[in-house]
Parts: structure tokens; sequence; C-alpha cells
């Protein structure tokens, strides 16, 4: 250091030099390790000084001062002053170089990290985040290889990213995964510690936690780098860390974005099936005041409902609901009134018994398969008789209230559709003279919840049909269904809410 200063304070010495040579002194020089740096006047070099003094950098020798020609105690005190001085700037130009280098350090890496956030910008995938950070962590910490993981929350298969060369097997690198998930920090592996961690063949290995969500999702290994690992280093892996941490949040939030567009995007196609498969206009029935109506909910579900009229042939009703909800509960609804629909349409003799039985049969091995059932009612309309045929196959509530008499749950006697190859299916039989009524829903209506997760249940639908029972079947639905948004109020509506009313009328 006493060199550089030399060139920078040359002036400044020359000047000290020059009071010597003016106050009696022969000769003037600044040594170090026994040679000279500068001496004054030229050609004078001082091999026997009559005084000197040391010149202290950090309490250590950095060089001395050599006079000739005075040898009073003034003189001395004088030299090691000036020795003192020179000492002093010795030590502010060294600091002043190794902030000028940290600047530089810090400037270089702040551009370093500027340039892998630039480079993560526009990257959509969680591989191509860590091939970047991979590439700009070594080139930052002159690092000769590195890896990435990256273990998903959902499930997802582990990813695993290496630079070239690769210098740890799979094995070695998931092994060093979950040593920094148990220790929950990061690792400094140097050749100088011995730490037995170290995999054979590495001369020094960091290895840091990429946190997401609080969690330990990823993680950066940089191998062999020609000096040891130490806190600079550690301070500018956190930094690396911090920025891939950032853009893989960013990467999954906008994966969620998509997804959840994805979802809306099925969601409405799926009401779009069940609203375009429901009847557009209620039929005509004579003997018969009737209204249904489906109020789907924000998440699609399976209810449906139809009915047949065909020539010479009873007027038929059906309404169901498949288990599940989202599209594939829209897409089984479809092919259950399908199946349903065609049996009633086209059987030359329809019952209830007989279109559930057959349609059953068609369904069994499908739903079988995937794992899903429907409740069904189907319900016939005997004009002559003033009755109603129908077969339940587990659907509720089904509500019959005679025009004397109180509303009454009818019980399903057979299983759903779906649950055993073969179903016993018998017709049932009711009347529906002027003021029977006849009420089927899904169990959107029961298993309505209020605001304290409380539900409407059957007790509370009884009552209401009870309350109602004297109006028509179109105010009768409109009433159940105020019934149900009042006790609800307050808690979103869980499921589709379906159902027919039919009302006993003079032809």
């Amino acid at each position: 250091m006493l060199i550089p200063l030399l060139s920078l304070q040359y002036d400044r010495i020359q000047a000290l030099a020059e009071a010597w040579l003016a106050h009696g002194a022969q000769a003037f020089g600044v040594y170090a390790n026994g040679r000279a740096l500068a001496y004054w006047p030229a050609g004078q070099r001082l091999l026997a000084p009559d005084i000197t003094a040391p010149i202290y950098q950090y309490g250590e020798v950095a060089g001395e001062l050599r006079l000739t020609g005075l040898r009073d105690e003034a003189a001395r005190r004088r030299l090691q002053a000036e020795a003192n001085l020179i000492g002093y700037i010795l030590q502010l130009e060294y600091e002043l170089q190794c902030m000028t280098a940290d600047l530089v350090a810090t400037q270089d890496q702040q551009l370093a990290l500027y340039r892998l956030t630039q480079a993560m910008r526009d990257l959509v995938t969680i591989r191509e985040t860590l091939d970047t950070v991979i590439v700009e962590a070594k080139r930052m910490v002159k690092a000769q290889a590195g890896f990435a993981t990256y273990v998903p929350t959902n499930g997802g298969e582990p990813l695993l990213v290496q630079s070239s060369p690769q210098r740890l097997s799979p094995e070695s690198i998931w092994r060093l995964h979950w040593q920094l998930q148990t220790e929950d920090r990061p690792i400094v592996l140097n050749e100088s510690d011995g730490d037995l961690r170290r995999p054979p063949g590495v001369r020094n290995l960091l290895l840091l936690p990429i946190r997401v969500r609080g969690m330990i999702m990823a993680s950066i290994g940089l191998i062999d780098r020609s000096g040891d690992f130490g806190a600079p280093e550690l301070k500018l892996g956190r930094a690396i860390a911090e920025q891939a941490s950032a853009q893989i949040e960013r990467i999954l939030l906008y994966q969620e974005m998509i997804e959840q567009a994805r979802l809306r995007s099925e969601m409405d196609l799926a009401r779009r099936v069940q609203t375009d498969l429901l009847p557009r206009t209620l039929p005509e029935v004579p003997g018969l005041d009737l209204y249904a109506y489906s109020r789907p909910a924000l998440q699609v579900g399976g209810d449906f409902f139809d009915f047949i009229t065909v020539p010479n042939h009873p007027f038929i009703f059906t309404i169901g609901d498949v288990s599940g909800k989202g599209v594939s509960a829209a897409l089984l609804m479809s092919m259950t009134r399908t199946a349903l629909h065609s049996k009633a349409q086209f059987m030359p003799s329809p019952t209830p018994a007989s279109v559930m039985r057959q349609s059953n049969e068609d369904l069994y091995n499908d739903f079988t398969r995937i794992g899903v059932f429907a409740t069904v009612f189907v319900g016939q309309y005997e004009a002559e008789h003033r009755e109603i045929a129908y077969a339940n196959a587990g659907h509720a509530p089904v509500i019959y209230r005679p025009r004397s008499g109180n509303a009454e749950l009818l019980l399903a006697d057979n299983t759903a559709i779906g649950i055993l190859p073969v179903n016993h299916f018998q017709n049932r039989y009711l009347p529906l003279r002027p003021g029977d009524l006849l009420v089927v829903a899904t169990d959107g209506f029961s298993d309505a919840r209020n605001a304290d997760d409380e539900m409407f249940g059957i007790e509370r639908l009884l009552i209401a049909i009870d309350e109602l029972a004297e109006r028509s079947a179109r105010e009768i639905a409109d009433g159940l269904f105020s019934a149900i948004d009042r006790f609800s109020a307050g808690h979103p509506q869980d499921d589709d809410q379906t159902l027919i009313v039919l009302k006993g009328a003079e032809p």
C-alpha cells in the first residue's frame, strides 16, 4: 500500500523532504522492507541514517522514514509525527479503496440481480425460471455447476434442473434437498470444513432454500467455486433465492388464474347443458294444474326434470338428481334424462316401473364404472282414474297432500339408479282429484342451510306446503322458493333447487 500512496501523495511527501533539507538535514527518504522507495536529494540513499521513524498500518510496520544530518530529540519527535501522519493517511487510503471495491461489487451484484429480474420477467413456467436462475447464479458467484429442485404442494411431479456439466446424481441432489428441508436454513459445505455431508468429488457447495408461501418449495445449489463459499456469497445467494421465490409466486398465481378461468368456463358450459335440456314450456294436461322450475346453484349439480307427452299415451313426468357436481354431473344428468325420456317415449306401453327398470339396466354399467348414482322419480298421470302412478328410485323429498288432509312425506321404496344391476321397481298409486297436491323436489330444498349452518329440513317443508296448499301450482312453487330464500339469507345456495308441483284441477 505504501508505493501507491507515494504515487498519490508524492508532492506532499516531497514537500516534507524539502522542509527537512531546509532545516539542515543532509538527506530524507521513505523505505519499505529495507528498500528505498523515494529519497531526497537525488543520489542520497541514506544507507546509515541518523534517525528512523516506523510507519504503522493497523499495528503492522508498513515502512519507515529515514533522516541523515540531524540527531536531536526535537528532530526525532518531528520525524515520528510525520511517520504517524503518513500511516494515518495510509489507513484512510486503504479503507477508501476497500469501500470503493465494496461499492463496485455491490453495484455489480445489483446490476446482475436486475438482469436476473429482467430475464425472468416473461417466463411462465417453473422450469424456465429455474434454468435462468442457475445460469445467472453460477455467473454471479463464479461456480462451475449448479442445480435446482422444485416440489409442488398440489401433489404434482417434483422437478429437477441441472446445469452442464452435471456434477451430482439425482439421488444425491434429492438427498441434499430433503436435508435442507430438515435443517430449514442454507447449507454451506467447504472442503476445509471436513463436513461429511459434502458429496464425493465436490470441492465445495452452497445450497439455498427458495421459500414460496411460507414453505421451502424449491432450492438452488451451486457447486465448486474457486474459493470457499463465505458470507458475501451467502448474502448474494439469498438475494438470488428471493428473486426466484418472487418469480415462482407470480407463476403460481398466473397458473391459478388460468385454472380458475377454465373452471368458470366449464361451469358455464355445464349450466348451459342443464338449462338447454330442461323443458322450455310447460305442457297443458287436462285435470292438472302443473308447474316446474329449476334454480341452479353457483356450483353446477345434476338436477333435471322432464315431461313426455305422446299422443294416445298417458302424460309422464320425471325428476332426478345425479350425485356429484360440476361438468361431470351435468353430463351424467344428460345421460340419465335421455335414457328415461327415450324409454317413456318409445316403449309401447310405458309405466313408471318399466321406464325406471329399463333405464337402470342401461345406465348401471356406466354409473358403476365411475362410481355415481342418480335418484329419480317417474310419475304417470291417469286422467281417466284421476290418479298418479309412480316409481321412486331413492328420491326425496316427495310430498303428497290430499285436499282434506295434511302434507306427508312419501318414502322411496327402491334404491337409486346405478346401485344394483337389477332393481324390482313397482308402481305405486296416489289419487289426484281436484285440490289434491303432489310436490316432488330435489334435496336442494330440504338441505338448504342458513347462516348458522342449520338445515331447512323436511318438517319446515311440510309446514310450508300446508300453508300454501290452497294456491295455484305456480304460486305454491314461488312460495316454497321464497320460504327457502328467507331461511337461507346470508348463506349461499349450495345445491340446485328443482321441483315439480302437480295439483288436481277440474278438467
